[in-house]
């Protein structure tokens, strides 16, 4: 993020009426968020990113198709949904993705006006890429904690987990074993 995009940032923080404490812990989370993002593999995950031209719509949409798993695939509504994107944007999103070999799109047999989309072998590679990358990331920052700075990251994520909008998410991928 450039000065002037922390310029304006914080100005909005600012202005749209948000308590000193809930924008420390706003700022807290995002540090945190974009230290997570780069360590352990230098950037080299969202160098990928850019290195297939993707936009964030896309990548969401990729993340998200790769959450489903390869027998589940949503409707192209249910996705825009999930992503809380409008169609239209997803639609063109999608017609990227589809251009570029990483997702595949087909008509539901018992209704041709709509399509289900899914990862194609080419994009689940480098979703599954991301994901080891970030996680082996992740698992290198929490081994790098003393044992109570870990204790209450622990028990902090632990409460988050358990709010309706995060819970359905955690299911997704709990119990998944990550080497």
């Amino acid at each position: 993020m450039s000065s002037t995009e922390t310029t304006i940032a914080a100005e909005h923080l600012t202005a749209s009426g948000v308590s000193p404490e809930v924008r420390e812990t706003a700022l807290r989370t995002g540090v945190l968020f974009r230290h997570l993002m780069s360590y352990g593999d230098g950037g080299q995950s969202l160098r990928e990113i850019d290195e297939h031209g993707l936009s964030f719509v896309q990548f969401k949409a990729m993340m998200e198709l790769a959450s489903c798993g390869p027998e589940a695939s949503p409707y192209l509504q249910e996705l825009a949904e999930s992503l809380g994107a409008s169609m239209p944007s997803l639609s063109r999103a999608v017609d990227g993705l589809v251009r570029k070999g990483l997702v595949t799109r087909s008509e539901d047999p018992d209704d041709r006006r709509r399509r289900r989309v899914a990862l194609s072998d080419r994009g689940r590679e480098i979703t599954d890429r991301f994901f080891h990358s970030r996680a082996a990331g992740v698992i290198e920052f929490v081994s790098g904690l003393t044992e109570a700075q870990r204790e209450s990251l622990d028990s902090a994520i632990g409460l988050l987990l358990m709010r309706e909008d995060i819970a359905p998410i955690y299911k997704k991928f709990e119990g998944v074993v990550i080497k």
